[in-house]
């Protein structure tokens, strides 16, 4: 006798379709949260960083008053080239023992810095002030002081 009862192997169509539907549904949103997640918490850190730069800075002027340099604060805070932050090129290497490496860091020229959250910071060399700065300010920051402090 031949048996006409056959079952089908695997998953029909509508069935894996729904699955993907399905899984697109919950998916989703968490992939989003992960990411919101993780934007807000690179702009967590930044005040954090910037606090150990300005104590890092504090550290150094501490340094050379007590070697007798005349000189109290760096000239720059790294030699790394303006442009995006690597790994190879940190940032503040003269004033952090390993220099800051974060991505969303970027270099807009000498002792100017853009942060994760797009916010600009400039260095004066002069006075030892790493601040927030408006846009529209001078290029030159040993001649004209940020406006703002954090």
């Amino acid at each position: 006798m031949h048996n006409e009862h056959s079952s089908a192997a695997g998953y029909s169509r509508f069935e894996i379709a729904f699955f993907l539907a399905l899984l697109l549904l919950v998916g989703l949103p968490a992939v989003t949260k992960y990411f919101e997640l993780s934007r807000d918490a690179e702009q967590a850190m930044e005040p954090g960083l910037i606090e150990g730069i300005r104590a890092g800075i504090a550290a150094y002027a501490e340094e050379s008053l007590e070697r007798g340099s005349s000189q109290r604060y760096p000239n720059v805070l790294d030699e790394a080239a303006p442009g995006p932050v690597t790994p190879r090129d940190p940032f503040f290497s003269r004033v952090l023992e390993k220099g800051v490496a974060v991505e969303g860091w970027s270099k807009l020229e000498k002792n100017q810095y853009r942060t994760p959250s797009g916010k600009r910071i400039v260095y004066n060399s002069q006075t030892g002030e790493f601040m927030f700065s408006s846009d529209n300010q001078p290029s030159n920051p040993e001649h004209s002081p940020p406006q703002e402090k954090p």
